[in-house]
């Protein structure tokens, strides 16, 4: 079965809250507070691996950030750092309502294993009070072309 077919599988079931598949080699994680049977309020979105991907950290952003077209806000590259092997992707312009901006932020990890963590935030543009996460929803569509697109052909 295809890592596609493995998450849909997965959101069509009518059990409530997140869950966790493994497919060839990655282990994908969903937090979510809530899934009916068209999406998904999530705190998280997880994708773990014990090995490296064959795509240098760099590459493997940019991929990234082009091919991710399902969130509210088109992601960039905000920062590599390839001695430590992460990548920071934020939102290109975050949504603004009541005074807070609202964007996604997706970690991307190539050390001894491979990670990546999307997790969407807030915080006040006027009293620059800290972030907070924020739940986000998403389309199982959405959900299953996220994670292939983060995926890519590893």
């Amino acid at each position: 079965m295809t890592l596609e077919k493995t998450l849909r599988q997965q959101l069509n079931d009518p059990e409530p809250g997140g869950f966790h598949v493994t497919h060839d080699g990655w282990n994908v994680t969903l937090t979510a507070d809530k899934r009916d049977s068209l999406s998904c309020a999530l705190n998280e979105l997880a994708l773990e691996r014990n090995s490296p991907i064959q795509e240098e950290l760099p590459a493997w952003a940019a991929r990234v950030a082009e091919r991710v077209t399902g969130l509210i806000e088109p992601l960039r590259v905000i920062e590599v750092d390839q001695p430590i092997g992460k990548a920071l992707l934020r939102s290109e312009a975050p949504t603004v309502r009541d005074g807070k901006s609202f964007y996604y932020e997706l970690i991307l990890e190539r050390t001894g294993q491979t990670s990546a963590h999307l997790r969407r935030y807030s915080g006040d543009r006027i009293g620059g009070d800290k972030r907070e996460p924020v739940t986000f929803v998403l389309t199982h569509d959405a959900i299953v072309k996220l994670v292939t697109d983060i995926v890519g052909s590893n």
